[in-house]
């Protein structure tokens, strides 16, 4: 499998791996929570991602050596979903409104005022524009509830807790999981063992 422009790399890492994976399933049960996209120039292959710090444009071989460290060097597991044909013709116009953002701060909230960007949103912000300001992929009311008990869970009150906030449960957003769900996306690969995937 070779990564190519406009493809979606999806994973889950980091240190809120457990609370963002697991209030939302991906495709076939994955646990994922976080996204990018995949631009290839003369000077290789990238990804462009918001991660933090920032937003940014990533060699993809420093991508793949980030998972390889949060998956415990057993593996690298990430995931590649490609458009379908009829979606294609988005990418260049996505590609070229995504890369104007770098530098712009990641955002830790999870809000949607564009002051910040986190991964799944720069995706979702980066297709609207390229479909003529239209919503391609839908954002839908985010939930931090542990789906087998309908509660908030507890990491998430702590987390926002120490911004001085309430959980933004039910406003509208975007996750890495529910991306990797679209019809409109073929997943082409799977590498490695992501967690949930059956």
């Amino acid at each position: 499998m070779t990564l190519t422009t406009g493809d979606l790399v999806f994973a889950c890492i980091g240190p809120m791996t457990d609370a963002i994976s697991a209030v939302t399933r991906g495709y076939r049960g994955a646990l994922l929570n976080h996204v990018g996209i995949a631009v290839e120039n003369e000077k290789g292959l990238f990804v462009l991602e918001a991660f933090p710090p920032e937003v940014r444009v990533t060699n993809w071989e420093v991508c793949a050596r980030r998972t390889l460290a949060t998956a415990g060097g057993a593996d690298r597991p990430y995931m590649v979903g490609r458009l379908r044909p009829p979606h294609r013709g988005l990418i260049p116009n996505a590609i070229q409104y995504g890369l104007k953002p770098r530098d712009v701060p990641y955002d830790r909230l999870y809000s949607t005022d564009q002051q910040a960007l986190y991964c799944s949103e720069l995706i979702v912000d980066m297709f609207a524009k390229a479909n003529g300001d239209a919503p391609f992929f839908p954002e839908r009311p985010m939930s931090f509830r542990d789906p087998a008990t309908g509660e908030i869970l507890r990491a998430w009150r702590e987390y926002y807790q120490y911004f001085g906030m309430d959980v933004p449960d039910g406003e509208p957003g975007s996750n890495p999981a529910d991306l990797s769900s679209d019809k409109r996306l073929e997943i082409i690969s799977v590498v490695g063992s992501i967690p949930g995937l059956t």
